[in-house]
Formats: C-alpha cells, sequence, structure tokens
C-alpha cells in the first residue's frame, strides 16, 4: 500500500475517532470545533513523538535510506499495519528527516529530540488533561490545561522556525542550502516543511479565540448586572422592596 493512502487512512481514522469521541462526552460539544479537533490532532501528535523518540535509530536509518535512493515515503509501498500511529510515525519521520529538517536523523545532538519531546510532555500532555478536565465537568483546570498546551505549543514551534532559518544559513549544519539538499526563501524545495504552519496558527487561533470569547461573555454579565440594577432601582422609587425571603412587596 502507498504511503500516501496510509496517510489517508491515519487522518480518516483521527476524524472517526474524534467525533466518537464527541458523541459519547456530551461536555466535549461545548469546544468550538476547531479548537477541539485541533486538540485532539496534538494528542496524537503526542502519540507520534513518543514512538518517534523511541525508535530513533531506526527512523534514522530509514531517512538515510531515502536519500540514498531518492525516493519518498508517499511514494513507497508499506503494509496496512504502518497506519497505527506508532508505526506510522516511523515513515512520518523518516520522511521529515530526509527531506525537511536532517537535525532530525542526526547522531551528533540531542536536538529533534528535545523539540519533539519537550512538545509531547508540555503540548500533547496538557491538551489531554484539559479534554479530561473538559469530559469530568472541570472547566476552570480546562481552561488553565488548553491554555499551557497552546502557549507551549506555540513557543515551541515559533523558536524551532526561526532555529531552522538560522540552520539554513550556517555552512557547517546539515540543514544549510545546497545543492544536494537546496532550499529557497519560501521552502518550496523543502515543502515539507509547511506543515509546522499548523502547529503556529492553530494555537494562536486558540488563544485568540478564548480571549475573546471571554471579554465576550463577561461584557454580557456586566450587561446583564447593569440592567437588573436599574430594574431594581425602578422598583424601588415605585415603593417596592425586597424581604428578607428574597421576595418583591410594596411597602
Amino acid at each position: 500500500m502507498k504511503g500516501y493512502i496510509i496517510g489517508i487512512l491515519e487522518i480518516l481514522l483521527y476524524f472517526i475517532g474524534s467525533i466518537t469521541l464527541l458523541n459519547l462526552f456530551p461536555p466535549l460539544k461545548t469546544i468550538n470545533k476547531p479548537t477541539y479537533f485541533w486538540v485532539m490532532m496534538t494528542i496524537l501528535t503526542g502519540v507520534w513523538e513518543i514512538a518517534y523518540i523511541s525508535n530513533y535509530m531506526n527512523v534514522t536509518k530509514m531517512s538515510q535510506e531515502l536519500i540514498q535512493t531518492n525516493t519518498h515515503t508517499w511514494t513507497n509501498n508499506y503494509d496496512i499495519s504502518y497506519v497505527l500511529p506508532w508505526k506510522l510515525s516511523h515513515v512520518f519521520y523518516a520522511e521529515y528527516g530526509a527531506w525537511a529538517d536532517r537535525e532530525y536523523m542526526s547522531h551528533t545532538d540531542d536536538w529533534s529530540r528535545i523539540i519533539e519531546g519537550s512538545h509531547c510532555t508540555q503540548c500533547a500532555l496538557f491538551s489531554f488533561l484539559a479534554i479530561t478536565f473538559k469530559i469530568i465537568g472541570y472547566h476552570n483546570n480546562y481552561l488553565i490545561a488548553l491554555s499551557v498546551a497552546m502557549g507551549t505549543q506555540f513557543m515551541n514551534s515559533y523558536l524551532y522556525m526561526f532555529s531552522y532559518f538560522i540552520q539554513e544559513t550556517e555552512p557547517t549544519n546539515v540543514n544549510y542550502s545546497n545543492s544536494s539538499f537546496p532550499s529557497d526563501t519560501w521552502l518550496t524545495k523543502r515543502p515539507f516543511m509547511w506543515v509546522n504552519i499548523f502547529w503556529l496558527v492553530m494555537p494562536f487561533y486558540t488563544i485568540l479565540y478564548y480571549i475573546v470569547e471571554n471579554c465576550r461573555k463577561n461584557n454580557q454579565r456586566c450587561d446583564v448586572k447593569l440592567n437588573d440594577n436599574i430594574k431594581l432601582d425602578s422598583l424601588e422609587k415605585k415603593g417596592y422592596y425586597w424581604t428578607d425571603n428574597y421576595k418583591i412587596t410594596k411597602m
């Protein structure tokens, strides 16, 4: 089975699993849809990252084979078992290491494992906690966990991308742009790098959405309180007052 078909099946299974969970636990339906599906994707990414880090040597070997044969995982053949997240991770990161970021196949430093490990332990873990808190009804804890997950994800991706752009200009770095591994300003020659745009845009969107939404709700509460005070003042002027058992009675 071609690698791109494996990838499509993985995405389909991700949506089926996410929608099933959404229907099983009604509290999850109060999360806006883009945020919900992105949080679930972050959790899935955490599974990929654990598989990548724990099988690092095998993944780097697969990357080297792709470079030597000038091939891509998308057009190579794999058995159906590679649709499992912990196996798909191998071919995903092999492709990424071979044709996007060669730090991901480095044996001389741990930079790629630091990036993936920090994303797993901060972003994926707290995304999982956010979903858990939402299911059991701890809304404040949900907001705290979600804020940690999305805030660290945005910062992780921001620092990673700028570090990558610097690496492209350093002749001693494996990501240096040259004839055997060319690049350009918009990374059109390394298109797989564009996948990182989601890890920048989506956490920023989620943070901005909840800031705006909470401001909107706060304004609504203020309007309701103001209207209640106006009504109370009007009643008092007409000779009504609150009794000890919170009933309005005319004087």
